[in-house]
Formats: structure tokens, C-alpha cells, sequence
């Protein structure tokens, strides 16, 4: 198995030279030669003479609202970005958005009106929500990019991101860990969906497997959970460590109510809150927090950091601080997306999309992540990761940890 740092694993499908030829030869079939500037002979949904219509999934309302908040934000840097270099094909890029609520039924009736009433070519999806609407999409062909956060998005081949929770724990997090004085942790987690479930689960067996047992797990909701209560559990349980899969935004209270509750704890590993924005809104409170990324960290700059930056100051005005991880995850797999649209030629198709997006076998957003094949990362856990830590003031992040490699585990069969 391949290790990649900066990526988890992907779900994709490989096309062989022999479909990529056909497929230009379809593509030709059905657009009549079609090149820029016979555009508009084009028969596909979404698409003109000028331009591309896109539908995008996310929940501006709703207990998701506010962690996923800058995904569109992300969206909009990497749209304007490509539609500032001419678009795609000459195509200007364009799409409505619906609020799913975070919720699947809701999920299921915006992708409807997307696909039905608004003609959308495909459709991006930032939610936990999207089990609501992927069997709908898959079953229209509607190429769908975004936030892979459960194992749907490994089930359709028309359904795309650079990121998954699916597949094998790895012992990273865990080596991670144990470099850090860890012995005993605690697992704070919400019961929002099966994507946090499947992250959990890895977590523990990971720590598990560096030999740090996960002694209490702690279901935790903000303003119906006591931060208090949370507390008196660490101290009751002797854990020096703090595994959390909760919403970034609400860490901070929870952490202040453990300081004063007198836990030293070694380390917090949290799957979320690589923000800048949240360290300085929080006031110090998410000190010594550290979040794996599987992206370039921002903090190791580079060309493709830069771009990202200008994209989300210049398209993205409204988020005053990009440095934010679900801006740049949206970014990429938007991107991803663009990717697919100009792989499908000048005049694209639903299932040409699919099948060139499908055949690509080196993508790296850029350079923001490390390369990787579409087909062979499908269903794989990356085994690489970089580790951010928030500073003693808890107003910046630094690098603790660059590209730490790991391996696979084999399934768990237990607690």
C-alpha cells in the first residue's frame, strides 16, 4: 500500500487508455467536432455557449451551520480563480446554492430542485448530509465533488473528493501521541452522523494500537452538554490525553472548563479547528490543541499557498481570515471538480466527466497536496500526515510535525 502525506485517502475509479479513447471519440460523436467556438452545439444540462451551471450543497442553517461555514468561502476563491483565467474551455463557471440544513431529507429535496428545476451539470456538496441525495445524483449521473464524510462516497463512481473517512485506521495518530508523553485518553465526541462515528472509532483504535488505551468516551453537545460535567469524567478517568470529534467551534468552552477543573493534559488531538480565525476568537483557550492535516500546512508556504491566499482575499472577501482548514478542503475539491470539467473536453458531458475525472492518474491541487492517483486511493486511509499545534498563547499555529508516516491497520473486531 502507498503512503501519501498531505491527503487522506481517496476514493476513485481507473479508466483504461482504451476508455479514454472512446470517450474522446463520443465526445466528438456528440458535439459535432465541437471546439470554443462551436460551443453551443453542445447538448448537456448546465451547459452553454458561455458558460457552466453548477449546483452547491451545504448547510447554511442548522447545528453543521457554523463548522462548515467557510466551505463556501472556498468555493468561491477556487470559482472566481479559474473564472479570472477565462473559466473553463472560455466557459465562465457559475452555480446556485441550496441550504441543506445538514440534513438528509432536506439534502435530498435541494439536489432535486438543483438537478430539476435549475439544470445544474453537477453538484458540490459540503455537508454531512449527503447520503440524503447520492443515490438520486449517482442514478441521474451527476458528477458530485466535496467533503467526503461517509461511505457513500465510495460506493458511486460519480461521486469525488481528495478526502475520505473511509477505509483501515493507521497508527499515525497514535505514534503521534506517544511522542508526546501520552499514556490514558479520553474520546470527546457528537453523535451527528456516521462520518464522525467512522472517525472516532479510528482514533481509538489507532491510539490503541501505540498502546495508549481509550478509557471513557464522552458524547458531548454544545448548549446541551455541560463542559463541566466533561471535565469532572477526565479527571475521573486519570487521562492525561484528549481525543475530540466535535464542532471546532465549541472546544474552547470545553477546554476552559478541563484547565479549571485542574487536568494537566499531555496532549489534545482534535480532527478539527485548524483556524486561525477560532485561535484568535478564543482568546488562548485552544493552547497546545493539535489538528492533523492532510494538506500542505499553511504555515510551510510555497507558491501554491500564496495563490490560495490571494484567491480567498480577492473572491472571498467576506472570510477575514482564510486560514482556515474546511476553506482550503473546499478549495481543493473544488478544484478537483474544475479538474473534471476540463478533462471532459470542450464540450462536456455528465458521463464524459466521470470517466476522464476518473482516468486521471496524477493530481495534486496545485501542489497542495501530494500526488495521487484517482483509482488507486479509492477506499485507502492515508498513512501520512502533518501535525499543526496552536502555540502557549494559543494565537498562532506552528509545525510540529511534517509528513509522519505510519501503517495501515488491520480492521478492528472490538473495543
Amino acid at each position: 500500500m502507498r503512503s501519501r502525506s498531505y491527503s487522506l485517502s481517496l476514493s476513485r475509479s481507473l479508466s483504461s487508455a482504451a476508455a479514454m479513447l472512446a470517450l474522446l471519440a463520443a465526445g466528438a460523436s456528440a458535439c459535432s467536432s465541437a471546439t470554443a467556438s462551436s460551443a453551443a452545439s453542445c447538448d448537456s444540462p448546465g451547459v452553454t455557449s458561455s458558460e457552466v451551471r453548477l449546483g452547491l450543497l451545504y448547510p447554511d442553517s442548522g447545528p453543521t451551520a457554523a463548522s462548515l461555514a467557510a466551505t463556501r468561502a472556498g468555493v468561491d476563491a477556487r470559482i472566481g480563480l479559474a473564472n479570472a483565467a477565462g473559466g473553463i474551455h472560455g466557459r465562465k463557471i457559475v452555480y446556485d446554492w441550496r441550504d441543506d440544513q445538514g440534513d438528509p431529507a432536506a439534502n435530498g429535496v435541494a439536489a432535486r430542485d438543483l438537478v430539476e428545476q435549475r439544470g445544474v451539470f453537477g453538484v458540490l456538496e459540503y455537508s454531512l448530509a449527503a447520503d440524503g441525495s447520492a443515490q438520486y445524483l449517482a442514478d441521474r449521473g451527476v458528477p458530485v465533488g466535496g467533503l467526503a464524510t461517509g461511505e457513500v462516497w465510495t460506493k458511486h463512481r460519480s461521486m469525488f473528493s481528495f478526502s475520505s473517512t473511509t477505509g483501515a485506521a493507521a497508527d499515525t495518530y497514535g505514534t503521534f501521541l506517544r511522542s508526546q508523553g501520552a499514556t490514558k485518553a479520553v474520546l470527546l465526541r457528537t453523535a451527528l452522523s456516521a462520518g464522525v462515528g467512522n472517525t472516532s472509532a479510528k482514533m481509538t483504535q489507532s491510539a490503541r494500537a501505540a498502546g495508549i488505551p481509550v478509557v471513557d468516551e464522552i458524547p458531548y453537545t454544545a448548549n446541551a452538554d455541560s463542559p463541566a460535567t466533561v471535565a469532572r469524567r477526565i479527571v475521573d478517568s486519570g487521562a492525561d490525553t484528549l481525543l475530540t470529534v466535535i464542532n471546532a467551534p465549541d472546544l474552547p468552552t470545553v477546554l476552559t472548563a478541563v484547565r479549571a477543573a485542574g487536568v494537566n493534559l499531555r496532549a489534545v488531538l482534535s480532527v478539527s479547528g485548524y483556524d486561525t480565525q477560532l485561535l484568535h476568537d478564543s482568546g488562548g483557550a485552544l493552547a497546545g490543541v493539535t489538528v492533523p492535516v492532510f494538506y500542505r500546512p499553511f504555515e510551510a508556504g510555497g507558491p501554491a499557498i500564496e495563490q490560495y491566499r490571494t484567491a480567498m482575499a480577492r473572491y472571498a472577501p467576506q472570510v477575514p481570515n482564510p486560514q482556515q482548514e474546511l476553506a482550503m478542503i473546499a478549495y481543493i475539491d473544488t478544484d478537483l471538480f474544475l479538474r473534471g470539467l476540463t478533462e471532459a473536453g470542450t464540450c462536456p458531458t455528465r458521463e464524459g466527466f466521470v470517466t476522464a475525472l476518473n482516468a486521471v492518474h496524477n493530481y495534486n491541487a496545485g501542489g497542495l497536496i501530494q500526488p495521487m492517483d484517482l483509482a488507486r486511493d479509492r477506499g485507502q486511509q492515508t498513512t501520512c500526515w502533518s501535525f499543526v499545534q496552536a502555540n502557549r498563547a494559543g494565537d498562532a499555529f506552528t509545525v510540529v510535525r511534517e509528513n509522519l508516516c505510519g501503517h495501515e491497520l488491520p480492521a478492528a473486531t472490538g473495543s
